[in-house]
């Protein structure tokens, strides 16, 4: 089981939207669970109503208080995008790292999403401890 760490910083809940839409359209072979505080479901369906492209999979940008009782199909390719208070986040890392450790061949990217202007003291520790960066157009390794 390999899990690659990547953050992401974002203005408001609609800049954010558009980080994820992005990083969606290009990702349909991968099977998308996410862990949302606060839901983006309004800001995802303007931008979707703007684009010209559709997010080919089905993902629940609502709201998934209950972290304990989401279900993790295995698969091959997971990709979880998380975005919450600090708290919410340890909670919601730490129940996916758990229940990842009884999959074999799984490789899970953890996407945590933070808001720039709560964490931006705490952006270069976050920045430490991920693999990458996911931007608009894309992830950036961090050197």
């Amino acid at each position: 089981m390999k899990i690659e760490n990547v953050c992401n910083f974002y203005a408001s809940k609609y800049h954010l939207s558009v980080v994820l839409y992005e990083y969606l359209r290009k990702s349909s072979r991968k099977e998308i669970i996410t862990f949302f505080e606060d839901g983006i479901e309004e800001e995802m369906k303007i931008i979707e109503k703007r684009a010209k492209h559709a997010i080919k999979q089905k993902v629940n940008f609502g709201s998934n208080k209950d972290i304990e009782n989401t279900l993790i199909n295995e698969n091959k390719n997971l990709v979880f995008i998380l975005r919450g208070s600090n708290l919410y986040l340890k909670e919601a890392n730490s129940y996916i790292k758990e229940e990842l450790k009884t999959m074999k061949n799984v490789k899970a990217k953890i996407i945590n999403c933070y808001d720039f202007e709560q964490q931006r003291t705490f952006m270069k520790e976050i920045v430490k401890g991920s693999d990458k960066i996911l931007y608009t157009i894309g992830e950036k390794t961090i050197d």
